[in-house]
């Protein structure tokens, strides 16, 4: 059998036969013309013509070497050594693999720690592609990284040919598969097309991941404004499978392909999750209603959301998917719930009458509850809500008022009249009442009250607080600058913060409004 000719010998070939072609053959014409013109004396300057076309026929040889030799080293270099693809694998471990046109590898990339230990000391430059991502995964089965706890992979491809990509995809799919099933485990692959730009490659080198899975990663997080791109940089590909309630990836975009399923071997499992909940909330499986179990991502931690409604309330819990903890448990009015047999809205119920079709106490019944609880009286206060609403389901009455400095915020139960929920605070807005005063010129205007004593609010007046100030420092008013006299709150509390200037110093001081104490004092040198 003979051998077939190398690239090089047809190369070769091609170079002979071009210069044969562009160097015409002109030994018989010399030879006839010496035979016309024997005894003829032949001038040598006639030869120039001759010379000149020899020596023209020579350069267009000559050129015609240099363009295909040219051409087939370059055809040589584009089929052996330029980048036809990259193709990255992430399970945990990120690789990134460049081949050519012929599938051969360029060049093997690890891209973090795991997957030096998967790449180690193998060279795999020249090799066929998919002899190489057979080593690959096969390092990846013995380090652990793929097994029946983890089993999903990434392949991305990243080429500027869509069909060649599609088929490389396909094949790369094929062959993994093969090779997880032939072990004890199936496999969940999915593939995708990147177009790896400046912003996904910088991504990509800030969290030593593949572009790949940046191109993943963000589009998971573009999906749910809860996720972090750092934070799910970290998970494995197994663990973003998992976070779409299918199992796969394959609806989050029309890019992604997947197949098989994402193990969850690893994790307590959804019944075990329900049961932890149930047991908690003591509530029986059979009783519970609309119950809903997925498996989801939540303060760097995988968690199963668990969610049922019983009995007029809705229950909400989050249990650690692997150790089956209970992080979160809540438990709330179901605002879907029929209260009474009854849920109509009693309306402007602003009367003295009972309500009694719809079983609700009156407004003015609520509004009583709640003054008599607060020990105050109704012309006192100043009314800022009172209104019928839903809370959690529960029909209830919103009051609100304020008195004093303070502010007051009741739920009364429009069934039973109880009060669910009693809040008393400090009114931000409230300032002491009086007429502004005009002591020396140098306090600041504004929020400055006069020397009333202000015991209706049980507030001491601005003077006084004032002069507690002066006291404490050992300085008369005459004497001082004053740079801010004014009635506050800090942190609830109602103050009067006083500053003022004498000599080399500057005073700051607080004083509680109620007592007269001073809460803060602080002397600088005035700058």
């Amino acid at each position: 059998m003979k051998n077939s000719k190398t690239d090089f010998e047809k190369s070769d070939l091609k170079i002979k036969k071009a210069f044969s072609a562009a160097t015409p053959d002109v030994l018989g014409s010399i030879l006839s013309d010496c035979e016309s013109q024997k005894e003829k004396v032949i001038y040598m300057n006639q030869s120039k013509h001759v010379n000149k076309f020899v020596k023209m026929a020579a350069s267009i040889a000559a050129a015609v070497v240099i363009v295909l030799a040219g051409t087939a080293s370059y055809f040589v270099y584009s089929a052996n050594y330029k980048v036809s693809s990259t193709i990255s694998l992430d399970v945990n471990p990120s690789i990134e693999i460049t081949v050519n046109s012929k599938e051969k590898v360029l060049k093997v990339l690890p891209l973090n720690a795991d997957a030096e230990k998967v790449v180690g000391d193998m060279d795999f430059s020249g090799s066929d592609l998919d002899i190489t991502v057979n080593a690959l995964i096969g390092s990846m089965l013995r380090n652990g990284y793929l097994n029946e706890l983890s089993n999903s992979i990434l392949i991305s491809v990243d080429t500027k040919n869509e069909t060649e990509g599609a088929e490389l995809r396909e094949k790369l799919t094929a062959e993994i598969n093969a090779i997880l099933s032939s072990d004890t485990f199936d496999g969940a692959v999915i593939t995708q097309n990147i177009t790896s730009d400046k912003q996904l490659q910088t991504l990509a080198d800030t969290y030593g991941i593949t572009p790949g899975k940046a191109q993943l990663v963000s589009q998971i997080v573009s999906s749910n404004e809860l996720y972090s791109f750092e934070e799910l940089s970290k998970l494995s590909i197994n663990e973003l499978n998992l976070l779409s309630a299918t199992g796969t990836l394959a609806d989050s975009s029309d890019n992604i392909d997947s197949t098989g399923k994402a193990s969850t071997k690893a994790y307590i499992g959804e019944d075990k999750a329900l049961e932890t909940a149930l047991n908690h909330a003591n509530v029986d499986k059979a009783s519970a209603l609309q119950i809903k179990t997925e498996l989801d991502f939540e303060d760097g931690t995988m968690v199963y959301e668990v969610e049922f409604k019983y009995n007029g309330y809705e229950y909400d819990y989050e249990i650690n998917a692997t150790t089956g903890d209970i992080i979160k448990s809540g438990k709330e009015y179901d605002d879907d719930y029929n209260y009474n047999g009854n849920t109509t809205k009693p309306g402007n119920t602003n009367s003295g009458n009972s309500n009694t079709t719809n079983n609700y106490i009156t407004q003015d019944t609520a509004k009583a509850t709640a003054l008599n609880h607060a020990g105050v009286k109704e012309s006192d206060v100043l009314f800022v809500k009172n209104e019928f609403d839903y809370d959690d389901g529960r029909a209830v009455y919103d009051i609100d008022f304020k008195y004093g400095g303070y502010e007051y915020d009741y739920e009364i139960d429009a069934s039973t009249g109880a009060i669910i929920k009693s809040e008393k605070e400090f009114d931000d807005d409230y300032r002491p009442t009086g007429s502004a005063s005009g002591n020396s010129g140098n306090s600041t205007s504004g929020n400055t009250v006069s020397g009333n004593s202000g015991s209706a609010n049980n507030y001491i007046s601005q003077d006084s607080a004032k002069a507690n100030a002066l006291n404490h420092a050992g300085v008369k008013e005459s004497d001082v600058q004053f740079v801010k006299n004014e009635f506050d709150r800090d942190d609830g509390k109602a103050v009067y913060e006083i500053e003022f200037k004498h000599g080399a110093y500057e005073y700051e001081y607080e004083i509680d409004a109620l007592t007269g104490e001073v809460i803060k004092s602080e002397k600088d040198i005035d700058d």
